[in-house]
């Protein structure tokens, strides 16, 4: 059990450790390699799916940022990926 959590000047600010940005930078790429997949276009996919393009828009930048989203939008492009959660997670480390 870590007592102490040291973070470095970056996470302080930004209130996410790289553990933290590793994991949503892959969460997102995965959606978007798996939108491509599909064929289709962020725009016509966030419609589709019932998200504002501008925060599928963002959601999918979080690949190279690691900028945060929230679960319901995350939950939201899951099913607009129609795959089950356990399933998308499976290769999220």
């Amino acid at each position: 059990m870590e007592i102490f959590n040291v973070m470095t000047k970056d996470e302080k600010s930004s209130g996410k450790s790289d553990i933290d940005r590793k994991t949503i930078k892959a969460i997102a790429g995965k959606a978007k390699k798996m939108r491509k997949e599909m064929k289709v276009g962020y725009e016509e996919f966030a419609l589709e799916a019932g998200i504002n393009r501008n925060s599928y828009y963002r959601f999918e930048r979080a690949a190279k940022t690691g900028e945060n989203f929230t679960i319901g939008l995350l939950i939201k492009v899951i099913k607009g990926l129609n795959v089950p959660v356990s399933e998308f997670f499976k290769t999220i480390k």
